[in-house]
């Protein structure tokens, strides 16, 4: 991989460590003070106004990191494309933003706590000032990276100000909107920096049938982001959302691990197929397939062991409703991060958006149909046996037709095969050590020894992924000592 796509690899990385590292230090207080109901309902909330935001963007940030990719070199031509976009997306917030206001006073269910969805909205009312594929279009991976963990770091030190009892809930949903509106700003004020300053035009039409495939993939991808969520808040209770959503947000919390290559190879990606450089993309395809086995397997397979002792420890012992949802649904890590090498890299690289569409339709239909079936009976672990499935039917459906209709073309499926073995192992590897230990210590040894077993066995099988890691890591100290010389 060229020396940008690994420093921003890296980049994103470490953005997507402190997605995770973040959620591990607030979740515990947060999932204690404001209990199941009160986690499910903030939740339900911000799903809720997620929801209606989804519509507002209209597929913008795909489309945009891939455009603005091609024009990253003039910035009059930047200029007019975000300012284009920017007012596509004001006109479809404003009417999102109505719809919404008059669901939250015509349903019984949302007027109740009208304020705490009105509150959650504005993650719906800052959709336009969302230019986050800007900068990624660009690849200032670093920027996003620095501007990121300083608003979390902020973000978590209020909460445990602020938020002490159960009666803060208003508080909370409050302190998550003001991270977004932060973001926003900063954003804005890098972009007039730079000599970009936006305006509203109506002259962006040419962007609409783009926008409207990307839109319409957007909408299928959320069944498994948003209506899981939704479907169990009005079909079963606060409670069943609460667990389901602890599970999901460790999940998602991990997935950014594994599906950081797809954002940095996506400018890449476009600009290779500009160029008809196929061997290039057949090249950093494989080495993305192993990237994200290699990293994919060890993580789902090492929360399904430790979820039994570890969710109680964790969450409290209000929330043992997690666990079997926690253990279903970990395994979307390991098909989302394959469906965003599939998806996102090659058909949205490629520009296969109605291709894109139409395959995520299946997977949509597929995950909606058992939510009806499964929630009523199995709540949360129902919502999450939904997922999974419809995930590993999206990513088959994708392969073939990556297959059929593009000359790229997978063959590192040894790395694959070891990757899986390996992880398989850990099953074995917990059954042992829960044998002699429990609690912390059973989850910490564990964690432990799984990696080093994991680690040991990718160096002794001398895989792509590890052997590329460890050239990372050789020439990060290459770098350094030769600087302090």
């Amino acid at each position: 991989m060229a020396k940008s796509i690994k420093r921003n690899f890296l980049y994103n990385i470490l953005l997507n460590i402190s997605k995770v590292l973040f959620p591990l230090i607030t979740a515990p207080y947060v999932s204690r003070v404001l209990e199941p109901d009160g986690v499910g309902l903030f939740n339900f909330a911000n799903t809720y106004a997620g929801w209606f935001a989804l519509f507002a963007a209209l597929g913008i940030p795909y489309y945009g990191i891939r455009e603005v990719a091609k024009i990253k070199d003039d910035i009059d031509e930047q200029a007019k494309f975000i300012s284009e976009i920017i007012s596509i997306s004001v006109i479809a917030t404003f009417i999102c933003s109505i719809l919404m206001f008059l669901t939250l006073f015509f349903i019984p269910q949302l007027n109740e706590n009208y304020v705490i969805f009105l509150v959650s909205g504005i993650i719906l009312y800052m959709t336009p000032f969302k230019i986050d594929w800007f900068f990624q279009g660009k690849e200032e991976f670093g920027y996003i990276t620095l501007r990121s963990l300083i608003i979390k770091t902020l973000s978590v030190i209020l909460l445990f100000l602020l938020v002490q009892e159960k009666s803060d809930l208003l508080i909370y949903v409050a302190l998550n909107a003001a991270a977004v509106v932060l973001n926003e700003i900063w954003n804005f004020v890098k972009l007039y920096q730079s000599g970009i300053h936006p305006y509203f035009t109506l002259s962006g039409n040419r962007h609409i049938k783009p926008l409207f495939i990307l839109f319409s993939s957007s909408i299928a991808i959320s069944v498994y982001t948003i209506l899981d969520t939704l479907m169990l808040g009005f079909m079963a209770d606060y409670d069943e959302v609460g667990y389901y959503n602890c599970a999901t947000h460790l999940s998602k919390a991990l997935v950014p691990i594994v599906t950081s290559l797809a954002a940095v190879a996506l400018p890449r990606i476009a600009k290779l197929k500009e160029e008809r450089n196929w061997s290039e993309i057949n090249k950093l395809m494989n080495k993305s397939f192993s990237i994200v086995s290699f990293m994919s397997f060890p993580i789902a397979f090492g929360v399904m062991v430790v979820a039994p002792v570890f969710v109680p420890l964790f969450f409290g012992e209000q929330f043992y409703g997690t666990i079997i949802p926690l253990q279903i649904i970990i395994f979307t890590v390991v098909a989302i991060g394959f469906n965003n090498l599939t998806g996102i890299q090659i058909l949205l690289g490629f520009g296969l958006d109605k291709a894109f569409l139409y395959l995520l339709l299946t997977g949509t239909v597929s995950n909606f149909t058992l939510n009806l079936l499964l929630i009523p009976y199995f709540g949360a672990s129902g919502a999450a046996i939904s997922s999974v499935f419809a995930e590993i039917l999206i990513l088959c459906v994708m392969l073939v037709f990556i297959y059929k209709k593009t000359p790229i073309r997978f063959y590192n499926f040894k790395d694959t095969s070891i990757n899986l073995t390996l992880s398989l192992s850990f099953i074995f590897i917990a059954y042992m050590i829960g044998v002699y230990s429990s609690g912390w210590p059973f989850v910490f040894v564990t964690i432990v020894g799984c990696a080093l077993v994991y680690l040991c066995g990718q160096y002794l099988a001398k895989t792509s992924s590890s052997m590329m890691l460890i050239e990372m890591i050789k020439s990060k100290f290459k770098l350094h000592n030769e600087d302090l010389e």
